[in-house]
């Protein structure tokens, strides 16, 4: 009982940031408060027809309180459970950022971005600041984004190996938030010392560095324009102890920057850029955005890009006679293989458009469209036709409600009708006999109704889900029912329950019940006491071996809250 309660002393500190604080309040704020949560609970559990899939009786402690030092929060938490009595500590990481007026300083680990393409949200270890009197707009970062890994000396093994990275980022802009112009600067290295126990036979990561230079701007043109743009070119040098230098016939961009950056053999360059123009009034909208991002662009102030495309997206909106009518949607267009290096180039078209008419003030209806063609097309060698992808994903949905709302009683009727397609296009597989194209059609229909003032309110639900393609036809039905009542303004009830029954092409039918009651009682405004039980009989019918058995699985749970 002592190792016990010596456990539950222990408090999990796990990662976490703590949130900028401002310094010109301070003297308003507590001295010291605490807040959060702690809760226990007991699970019961039993199952007849399958193995037993967790134990009869299981208890967890958790909390998470929250110490407040002059309104500065740290986050804690801690758990404890019977199948896990020993409390772990992988990481800890503790980082702040008080502000005062226009200056925030940043100390421990920080998220910080500074664009896109250059600091773009990595953590970092290290100190900073940013500085904004006016317009004026500066930042300074400074620390380790990776920390280096160790080798185990036993297997000589580095799965995934590592050096340890340190960087530092910058930036100089001048506006406000609507309009601005920043330009920021990234300079990241790794260490050049080989780690412990290396063998010269041993195959490792080598050390690289990286300069990045990009800028970020926002402008707010008259009343209703607007335009933003973000770029950035990426000095990359995948080996700084390699021997091998720029070559004359290397770009004349890396040879202009050879001495500058210190730059190799093993140097190279990518770019970045991305622009958008729209419009936006009180009715209407448009934006037309553009992006390319070169083949293996990075950066090592974010964690990952995705890279080799080149698209245009535009995107209209519209709300008329006083947001009666609804419209918005996109339309882009991209490509890979912007630099004609690859076997092929793969073309998309991503469209989705929603749209809505209130008919009248109790009928409304919704209706969503999206589109997604994927064309791959030979570029500098031929390759099978088996190969080729030549597809189109559209989904259709319509969504019509109906609500009627007087003082004592709420009603809402709402249906669905949704139709997904996929299409394959490819002639390899053109004849009915290899088609890889499916369909899948779902309606839904749901009554709720709510008593208010009762502080009672019950639901239905109606589904139907039809799967079909070669080889391939099911379906899926169900009806949920439940109601929730509230007594004596402190006992909250609830009562559910969902049947299924599915039929497949291989012959196996199933017919599912999962029902759920729950009782919650609030003892007072910061404690709750609840009880919630499940039950799931799952019976299925084949003419053939059977694929799952037929079982019952019921669960229990008692948990006592209190917030503070």
């Amino acid at each position: 009982m002592k190792k016990y309660l010596l456990l539950l002393a222990l408090v999990y500190c796990g990662h976490y940031r703590l949130h900028a604080q401002d310094l010109e309040n301070i003297a308003q704020q507590k001295p010291v408060t605490l807040s959060g949560s702690v809760q226990a609970q007991g699970i019961f559990y039993n199952a007849t027809g399958i193995a037993d899939r967790r134990q009869p009786f299981t208890y967890y402690l958790s909390g998470s309180p929250i110490i407040s030092f002059y309104g500065l929060d740290v986050p804690l938490s801690f758990s404890f459970s019977q199948s896990d009595k020993s409390f772990r500590q992988p990481f800890n990481q503790y980082g702040i950022s008080p502000t005062y007026k226009w200056v925030t300083v940043h100390l421990g680990y920080r998220d910080i971005s500074f664009s896109p393409y250059t600091l773009g949200g990595h953590t970092m270890l290290g100190a900073g600041f940013e500085l904004n009197p006016g317009k004026l707009r500066v930042g300074f970062m400074y620390g380790k984004l990776n920390s280096a890994t160790t080798i185990d000396t036993t297997t000589q093994a580095l799965v995934p190996f590592s050096f340890s990275r340190k960087a530092y980022a910058a930036k100089l802009g001048y506006g406000t938030d609507r309009n601005f112009f920043e330009l920021s600067y990234l300079s990241a290295k790794d260490d050049t010392i080989k780690p412990a126990g290396l063998t010269p036979q041993l195959n490792y990561v080598s050390p690289a560095k990286n300069d990045v230079m990009g800028y970020t701007s926002r402008f707010s043109l008259w009343k209703y324009l607007f335009f933003e743009s973000d770029g950035a070119l990426s000095l990359y040098t995948n080996d700084i102890n390699s021997p091998i230098e720029l070559s004359n016939g290397t770009s004349t961009l890396l040879n202009k920057l050879r001495s500058t950056f210190g730059l190799n053999g093993t140097s190279e360059y990518y770019t970045a850029f991305s622009a958008g123009l729209g419009y936006k009034s009180k009715d209407y909208g448009l934006k037309i955005k553009y992006k390319r991002v070169d083949p293996d662009f990075q950066t090592m102030g974010a964690y990952y890009f995705s890279s080799d495309y080149e698209n245009w997206t535009v995107s209209p909106s519209a709300s008329l006679d006083k947001g009666k009518i609804r419209f918005n949607g996109s339309l882009g267009f991209q490509h890979d293989n912007v630099k004609h290096q690859k076997r092929a180039t793969n073309h998309r078209i991503i469209g989705a458009f929603n749209a809505g008419v209130d008919i009248t003030k109790s009928f409304s209806v919704e209706a969503v469209y999206t589109n997604f063609s994927d064309n791959q097309k030979a570029q500098t060698v031929l390759f099978a036709d088996s190969l080729k992808i030549v597809q189109t994903t559209q989904t259709i949905t319509i969504m019509p409600r109906y609500m009627i709302i007087n003082t004592d009683v709420i009603h809402v009727i709402s249906g669905s009708l949704t139709r997904n397609s996929l299409n394959d296009f490819n002639t390899f597989y053109s004849t009915d006999a290899v088609s890889r194209s499916v369909k899948t059609n779902q309606y839904t229909l749901s009554y709720n109704i709510n008593f208010p003032k009762r502080m009672l309110s019950a639901y239905l639900n109606i589904s139907d889900t039809k799967l079909s393609g070669q080889g391939m036809r099911n379906s899926f039905k169900s009806a949920t029912a439940g109601a929730n009542k509230i007594f004596f303004q402190k006992l909250q009830t609830g009562l559910s329950g969902t049947f299924t029954s599915t039929k497949s092409l291989a012959g196996e039918d199933a017919f599912i019940v999962n029902a759920t009651g729950n009782l919650g009682y609030r003892v007072t405004q910061k404690q709750l006491v609840s009880f919630n039980l499940f039950l799931t009989n799952n019976k299925v019918k084949t003419s053939g071996p059977a694929l799952q058995p037929n079982f019952t699985e019921t669960r229990g749970e008692l948990s006592y809250l209190l917030s503070f």
